[in-house]
């Protein structure tokens, strides 16, 4: 033991003398709870360190409408791109072709072969799920229609090839030209088609019978080809001659070039590497946007976002700004995942694609996932994009310029008796690195401990360092307990956490379960199109299947049922208040069904009396979080089978990724297990089938022994039902929607439905198979 930590518990034990602290001293530590040590605050510099090699990429594929694309790396892998929903939907492992092209809607990849035949594969699967054959030569090019409803290839022989998706047969072909095909383009409305072989000869297509109608020729090979729904089409080729309905002119030699919706501007990449900004009009260069080092193997123009993403070979994409020419997005690819991050620090990615992301400060090295609380921003290109109509999270700072040294924190035991359900002193102690001092946290196996449990905290110096020194007093329960303490910065970043690992004497006990079921489809005081059709069924159904599967598990069941006209703020709140009289060997269960909506700045759950305009009519997370917190119970598991019905995709995504981001900052820095899934109506075409909401049917099906699967032991516990559910619900939706594609699409877009899961707190046991 260090002589501070020996000088920092001597102080603290002067102030919790025998353990337990009047009642005025407790209200002066409630007070000072909130307090932050942030004077003189001293920042450093970050480097951004990408740990983890990148993917080797070769090549890029857009969808009509620009929503979706692919990029093919050298591992194989095709990774799909959804720009609505800002994120890489799939990697796919398929055999290579002659070329390929996501749909216009992202929901599936083709790939078209030497034998003029076009697989369609599932991106979950990596499966073919149709075949489209009869091309009758190699396929040198490949798109869909903006609905989806038809496939256009064309071949080296010159030909084109249209399929209809509702058959899956030919709708026409024809001879083009003498030469392969290099492109092919459909205008938004479906009503024009083009096509421009290898030399540079460019046709109009009738979409509908494939008569073909030549419109001049470049006279060099092809860097891009647009058409718009007055059929009116442009064509650059990579010597800079632009062709228009209106003539000829020439921007000079190019090695890429995405022309923008509106065919007017076009950005290029030249070949030193500038990336121009070009009227097509005139053909004068507006301005250079940036240079670029290392190649460049695709380029998308978002001429509606004024952003063009440049995707380099390196496995990073850059997105600029066409007006500022500033750089606001980099995006890293990796063989594991993804992640990107802007010039703030706000960042998104997978899980598993930010692992290797971490911002390097002195000598030390800290995840970029540290910065969750104040700079994760889920969904955050798609509004860079402005597909979400929402504003990117206010931030503190920038990271790069200012970085808060997260405080170093030590647990120490104050108790030398271990002995279970009696009171245990322990002491947190945080250092001020330079980066302030705005939390600290102790976790008892896995939970949150709420502040009721402090006895003092003080603010001190030691050895010319601030320290915050806290004195709680816990309740071990009988056995192994763990005990970790967090502490975090000005930027709420947290440093490595402490911890201390004791046994207490005593028989474990089984504990109760509180089950709290909430589902609302009948909405008083809202209108009739935000009325649902099976969110208090889906209550019923948990409520039925955990009390049939769970029997001899817990000492008894306190199941409280709050459906529809039950369910108004106040009693969920009372119900959800009643669990402070929950011992630590008591669980928890909370089951939601029903809207949930963002302010921007919340997520919220509607009850039942829950008013359109209203949001103190709602139940935000804060305050669900904190009546968690503050049960004694350490084993909480909270499932939210959210809906978001109304309004468009877009919207959808953007409510998505705010309940994302508010459930991890919220309830899993709370040491609660969660299991959350958003879909887009309750009415949508599961409902009719299942006759629940797909999440709500899976954890029926977990609960009933399939997720009973890791270990298969007979038992299932709540990290199993959420594993199960994690894997089990995108092939579920993928199922249904090949019975449904149409009803699908109109109601989810381009999205497949994924859950989330936060499984940081203790696992709980909730049923047995067989029962």
């Amino acid at each position: 033991m260090t002589l501070r930590t020996t000088r920092l518990r001597t102080f603290a034990a002067l102030a919790l003398l025998a353990g337990t602290a009047p009642a005025a001293a407790q209200d002066a530590v409630f007070d000072a709870i909130g307090s932050h040590i942030f004077e003189n605050v001293v920042y450093a510099q970050a480097q951004l360190r990408v740990t983890t090699p990148l993917v080797k990429l070769t090549g890029v594929s857009v969808g009509t409408g620009g929503d979706s694309f692919v990029i093919l790396g050298s591992d194989g892998a095709y990774r799909l791109w959804n720009l609505q929903a800002g994120s890489q939907r799939a990697s796919i492992k398929a055999p290579k072709g002659t070329a390929f092209a996501p749909t216009a809607s992202g929901t599936a990849l083709l790939v078209g072969g030497g034998d003029g035949g076009v697989q369609m594969i599932d991106p979950l699967s990596g499966k073919a799920f149709a075949a489209l054959s009869g091309a009758g030569a190699a396929i040198s090019t490949l798109t869909t229609s903006a609905d989806d409803q038809m496939v256009l290839a064309g071949t080296a022989a010159g030909g084109v090839t249209a399929w209809n998706l509702d058959t899956n047969q030919i709708a026409w072909q024809g001879a083009v030209s003498a030469g392969a095909i290099q492109r092919l383009a459909l205008s938004p409305n479906g009503q024009h088609a083009a096509a421009i072989d290898q030399a540079g000869a460019a046709f109009l297509l009738d979409p509908k019978g494939g008569k073909a109608q030549p419109q001049g020729n470049l006279g060099e090979a092809p860097a891009a080809l647009h058409i718009d729904d007055q059929g009116s089409l442009v064509a650059i080729g990579k010597s800079g001659t632009v062709l228009r309905s209106q003539g000829q002119l020439n921007i000079d030699s190019l090695t890429l070039a995405d022309i923008g919706f509106s065919g007017a501007n076009a950005v290029v990449l030249r070949g030193d590497g500038a990336v121009d900004l070009v009227d097509l009009k005139t053909g004068k260069r507006i301005h250079e946007i940036t240079e670029t080092e290392g190649a460049i193997v695709g380029l998308i123009y978002d001429e509606a976002a004024a952003k063009v993403i440049l995707i380099a070979a390196d496995g990073t994409m850059l997105i600029h700004d066409t007006v500022t020419r500033e750089q606001v997005l980099s995006v890293f690819i990796s063989a594991q995942g993804w992640a990107l991050i802007d010039r703030q620090g706000r960042f998104d990615g997978s899980s598993s694609g930010l692992r290797g992301i971490e911002w390097a400060v002195k000598k030390s090295n800290f995840p970029i996932t540290s910065l969750t609380q104040a700079f994760a921003d889920p969904g955050m290109l798609s509004a860079v994009l402005k597909n979400d109509d929402r504003d990117l999270r206010a931030v503190p700072g920038n990271p790069v310029e200012n970085f808060p040294l997260p405080p170093r924190v030590e647990i120490e035991s104050l108790s030398t008796e271990r002995v279970g359900d009696k009171p245990y002193q322990l002491l947190v102690i945080a250092e001020d690195q330079g980066g302030g001092i705005k939390d600290v946290r102790l976790y008892h196996n896995g939970k949150i401990v709420d502040v009721g449990a402090i006895l003092e905290q003080k603010d001190a110096e030691a050895d010319g360092k601030r320290v915050r020194v806290i004195g709680y007093n816990v309740w071990p329960v009988p056995g192994p307990n763990v005990f970790q303490a967090i502490a975090t910065g000005a930027y709420d970043n947290a440093g490595e956490q402490a911890e201390l690992r004791e046994t207490f004497s005593g028989e474990p006990r089984r504990g109760r379960l509180n089950l709290i079921t909430v589902g609302v489809s009948d909405y008083g005081r809202l209108p009739k199109q935000y009325q649902l059709k099976v969110a208090a069924e889906d209550a019923g159904r948990v409520k039925t299947a955990v009390a049939s599967h769970s029997k001899g598990l817990f000492t008894e069941i306190a199941s409280t049922d709050l459906t529809n006209a039950r369910a108004t703020k106040q009693q969920i709140v009372a119900a959800l208040d009643g669990l402070k009289t929950a011992k630590s060997e008591d669980s928890v269960i909370l089951f939601l069904s029903g809207h949930g909506v963002t302010d921007g700045e919340e997520w919220y759950f509607l009850p039942h009396d829950a008013t359109a305009d209203d949001s103190a009519t709602w139940l935000s997370a804060s305050d669900i979080r904190a009546a968690l917190e503050k049960s004694g119970a350490q084993r909480v598991f909270v499932i939210i089978d959210a809906c978001y019905s109304g309004g468009t995709v877009e919207n959808f995504y953007a409510v998505t990724s705010f309940q994302k981001r508010f459930l991890t900052n919220g309830l899993r820095s709370s040491g609660i297990q969660v299991l959350t899934a958003t879909r887009r109506d309750q009415q949508a075409p599961e409902s009719a089938e299942l006759g629940a909401g797909f999440l709500t049917y899976l954890v029926d099906q977990a609960l009933k022994g399939k997720g009973d699967v890791d270990p298969r032991d007979g038992w299932i516990s709540s990290q199993e039902v959420a594993k199960f559910t994690y894997q089990a619900l995108p092939e579920l939706f993928l199922a249904q929607r090949e019975k449904n594609p149409k009803a699908f699409r109109t109601v989810y877009g381009s999205d497949v439905q994924e859950p989330d899961i936060y499984t940081v707190g203790a696992d709980l046991l909730i049923a047995k198979t067989g029962q």
